[in-house]
């Protein structure tokens, strides 16, 4: 479990990153690249809210389900986002 922490941290880690060098690099004026950047910063403070401390309960090897269950709700909510836009 804690080697799950780790792989769902970095996920995040490359998934902001692409997104981020994506916006910088996409053809749209400063306006649009201020919206993407400052979803893009919403989105990043709470991801970091539940994965840093998932990240530090893991490197302690304490509450190891609860630390994978901290670093699974950030991919749990952004599912639920795209599912209630749909609708």
């Amino acid at each position: 479990m804690k080697r799950a922490v780790y792989a769902l941290s970095l996920a995040y880690v490359i998934l902001f990153t692409w997104a981020w060098i994506d916006t910088v690099n996409a053809s749209m004026d400063a306006a649009g690249r201020g919206m993407a950047l400052g979803f893009m910063t919403i989105g990043i403070a709470v991801t970091a809210l539940f994965v840093i401390p998932a990240l530090i309960m893991a490197l302690n090897n304490k509450a190891l389900k609860w630390a994978l269950g901290l670093a699974l709700t950030p991919a749990a909510l952004l599912i639920l986002a795209m599912m209630s836009s749909v609708v």
